[in-house]
């Protein structure tokens, strides 16, 4: 069965995955009654997956909104770091924060491939291009247009040899001319080439299923009037990124309070439809006092909130519930090696203290998810079983067997591969004899945080693994994925997630030359499952995208990393929203016509909880 890749590719069996899900405002509301009733109307709220929603994903209200100030949380125990740019931002707090500014510049289509909205895309298999078209109407928040040349800019910056950030990897290597730029070879990068102020076409080296996610290409673009002249090793910092950033979305940034609120007014530039509040408000919020927020209005919108507090707040009059699976999973990793900037790959460490394979598979036996999930998340995270998440249901092998809670299994692996307790201390050492301890590094945030990752410090050591909190404490977030990402030799083991995007290919994640590849595992049979993904061999001589090879192609990766354990999945999650009675429109289709410019309040005043 194959589809074309011109209109859309591998749309399968997903085209069902949000039917049902959409419901009228009176139905939006939160489950009651008996444990039978509960059951019944969890099942209509849809499915993803083999997975149940247990709210809608979309409440929407007519009558006249009044303008008004939209207050949003932004949940985070700590200040956010506020880089307002798209190729240089890293962690999913200053995505968020840059939502109402962005104008939606694709959308995306039932397998989250890119779709038409602001930019239309064509893409041309045979002569390896995209052409992107801009709006026309489409400008910055100071008047001056959106063009081609800010599409260029980002390109330029990404394959800067100065480039501070992460995104430069094996897709921006797969633009025609961007390795010689780079590398200082040419002055600009030869596979990009503006056709008019609004068009932008780009020849890629290979064509490869990925290009249909957005692989290689910028998902907006950024000023390059505003920003051209800021040395791209100053940009992160300068305060035209930090404080004064340029809009083309529905709204501007009007003032920021660094690391703790951002505000937004429309922008009177903006050329779809016109915004129905008067300003956008997102707070930082500590997670231990959001259900107390919610139930005394003090914020209208709280996207993702934390489920840590989920009694709290799950019985309050006046919110909706709105759930949907996030384009995320979370996951134990093990540090089994460095980044190697100067030839710009992972460099694993063959005797790293996690590098027996057999200990890691220990390690994941040990961990009681289904335990977690029961005790600190409500049930509303899924024991996950691969690295890909369910929202790309077409490539999720739900099938698969996951690391299933079994101690003993554990046990035996590590007796079997030599690790026992020699000393008769209750702990084993490494095969040589050695102590073996292991320390685990673990992120601050949330009344949960200290008792979770206590509670698997003593699942791994039930199987008689020393392992214990790095440093005897949790680290505060910032400072937690800086020690990732700068690969602190003290780390052995450490607890994060990933929101994966819409691009379900994990070279960007787990390939060798990724930045974002934390664990530092590679191998030449890890470089061959991800080129098969890669390939243009998922393309038949028709030019039709064959999706028989490139679902195997998925699993047969899937199916590598947990033999390999290379990092050991604990969840999938189950996002909520909560939605002020007074807000008449939220949505989490991934699949929508929704944007911010579409929120309105139907009150002065938000509902307060009686």
């Amino acid at each position: 069965m194959r589809k074309s890749w011109k209109i859309i590719a591998l749309v399968l069996v997903l085209s069902l995955l949000f039917a049902a899900c959409g419901k009228n405002a009176e139905e939006a509301t939160a489950p009651k009654g008996n444990e039978e009733e509960k059951q019944e109307q969890k099942q209509s709220y849809g499915k993803v997956g083999n997975i149940e929603l247990p709210y809608p994903t979309v409440v929407k209200k007519d009558g006249e909104t009044v303008g008004g100030t939209l207050n949003v949380a932004l949940i985070a125990s700590s200040p956010f770091e506020g880089i307002f740019n798209t190729f240089l931002y890293e962690n999913s707090d200053d995505s968020s924060l840059m939502q109402p500014m962005l104008c939606g510049f694709f959308k995306s289509g039932p397998n989250l491939e890119m779709k038409d909205s602001n930019c239309s895309i064509n893409f041309d298999k045979d002569r390896k291009t995209v052409t992107l078209k801009i709006n026309p109407n489409l400008s910055w928040s100071d008047g001056v247009p959106v063009t081609a040349d800010d599409l260029i800019f980002v390109y330029e910056c990404i394959g800067h040899k100065d480039y501070t950030g992460v995104r430069y990897d094996r897709n921006y290597m797969n633009v025609v001319g961007m390795e010689e730029y780079h590398a200082g070879k040419a002055d600009t990068i030869s596979g990009i080439k503006k056709i008019d102020d609004k068009t932008l076409e780009v020849t890629f080296k290979e064509f490869y299923p990925g290009i249909l996610w957005g692989a290689g290409i910028p998902y907006n673009p950024e000023p390059k009037h505003y920003l051209k002249d800021i040395p791209l090793k100053e940009m992160v910092s300068h305060e035209r990124v930090r404080l004064k950033p340029l809009s083309c979305g529905p709204f501007m940034v009007s003032n920021i309070v660094a690391g703790e609120s951002v505000e937004y007014v429309p922008n009177p530039h903006w050329c779809g439809e016109k915004p129905q509040v008067d300003k956008i408000v997102i707070k930082r919020t500590n997670p231990d006092t959001i259900a107390e927020a919610l139930a005394s209005g003090v914020f209208d919108v709280v996207d993702g909130i934390s489920i840590s507090s989920y009694d709290r707040y799950k019985d309050l009059k006046n919110i909706t519930l709105l759930s949907n699976v996030s384009r995320t999973y979370w996951y134990i990793g093990f540090k089994l090696g460095k980044w190697d900037a100067e030839k710009g790959q992972v460099a694993p460490n063959p005797n790293a203290k996690l590098a027996d394979v057999k200990l890691r598979q220990a390690i994941a036996y040990a961990m009681n998810n289904k335990e977690v999930a029961e005790r600190f998340y409500h049930n509303l995270r899924i024991p996950a079983n691969a690295l890909i998440d369910p929202m790309h249901t077409t490539f999720w092998n739900e099938k698969q067997e996951g690391y299933d809670y079994n101690p003993e299994k554990a046990k035996q692996i590590l007796d079997e591969a030599g690790y026992v307790d020699v000393d008769g201390d209750g702990f084993r050492e490494d095969p040589k004899g050695n102590k073996l301890k292991i320390n685990f590094l673990s992120m601050a945030g949330g009344e949960i945080a200290e008792p979770l990752a206590q509670f698997y410090i003593q699942c791994w050591r039930d199987v008689g693994l020393d392992v214990v909190l790095q440093n005897g404490r949790l680290v505060e977030a910032n400072a937690f994925y800086d020690m990732i990402a700068q690969d602190n030799p003290e780390i052995d083991l450490y607890m994060a997630g990933w929101s994966t995007g819409s691009n379900p290919d994990p070279q960007g994640l787990y390939g060798r030359y990724a930045q974002f590849n934390y664990t530092r595992f590679a191998s030449e049979e890890n470089d061959r499952l991800l080129a098969a993904i890669a390939s243009e061999k998922a393309f038949g001589e028709d030019g039709y995208l064959d999706e028989e090879y490139l679902i195997k192609a998925y699993h047969d990766w899937q199916a590598y990393v947990r033999d390999q354990v290379v990092v050991a999945p604990t969840f999938y999650t189950i996002s909520l929203s909560a939605i002020n009675n007074r807000v008449n429109y939220w949505d989490l289709n991934v699949v929508s016509d929704w944007w911010w410019e579409k929120v309105g309040l139907l009150s002065d005043t938000p509902e307060i909880a009686k």
